[in-house]
């Protein structure tokens, strides 16, 4: 704080060497939760990018394609067989499907963990803001009361009120 303000308002000094309240009641160790956000800011740094995401999106739908395209093939060939011979065809038909099922249940799968990494990612976003505004809220300076040396929070309107009435002139709410 100023010293001109300090003379205005009647405050004693303040003293730059007074610990924060706030980080003894708070119980946080700040200096361990940033150095465990720089620890994970490094390992996301030294994580390589993952690139071609969308061309196995790709592969998987033409596999599956393919996969279909063969089941229905097979579906007409056994139809047109003798009975003998339809029952292995139609094995291998069913195999089709179960390949082309697998490959849909993979492109799905993947797009599940993908949602999942992004929530995880967005949580610890939200968490590291948190973090950064406790770390600021507690890095700010009191300010002291001139008659206990407690801090006090004074609204704008409170402070012109007090300095118009040392001054000696008065307003009204309709002044504002």
């Amino acid at each position: 704080m100023s010293t001109k303000l300090e003379e205005v308002f009647g405050m004693k000094p303040a003293s730059e060497d007074v610990p924060h309240p706030m980080a003894e009641e708070s119980g946080l160790d700040i200096s361990a939760m940033q150095k465990t956000l720089d620890t994970a800011d490094k390992i996301d740094m030294a994580l390589p990018a993952i690139t071609d995401l969308h061309t196995l999106d790709a592969d998987m739908d033409a596999y599956a394609e393919k996969a279909m395209t063969a089941f229905t093939d097979l579906m007409d060939l056994g139809y047109n067989v003798p009975d003998k011979n339809a029952s292995d065809i139609f094995d291998v038909a069913g195999k089709m499907m179960a390949n082309a099922i697998t490959a849909k249940t993979a492109k799905l799968d993947k797009k599940l963990k993908m949602i999942e990494l992004q929530m995880r990612k967005r949580k610890l976003d939200l968490e590291e803001k948190k973090t950064n505004y406790q770390i600021a809220k507690m890095s700010a300076d009191p300010i002291e009361d001139s008659i206990d040396g407690t801090a006090e929070e004074f609204d704008r309107n409170s402070i012109i009120q007090e300095v118009l009435s040392k001054v000696g002139t008065k307003t009204t709410d309709n002044d504002k």
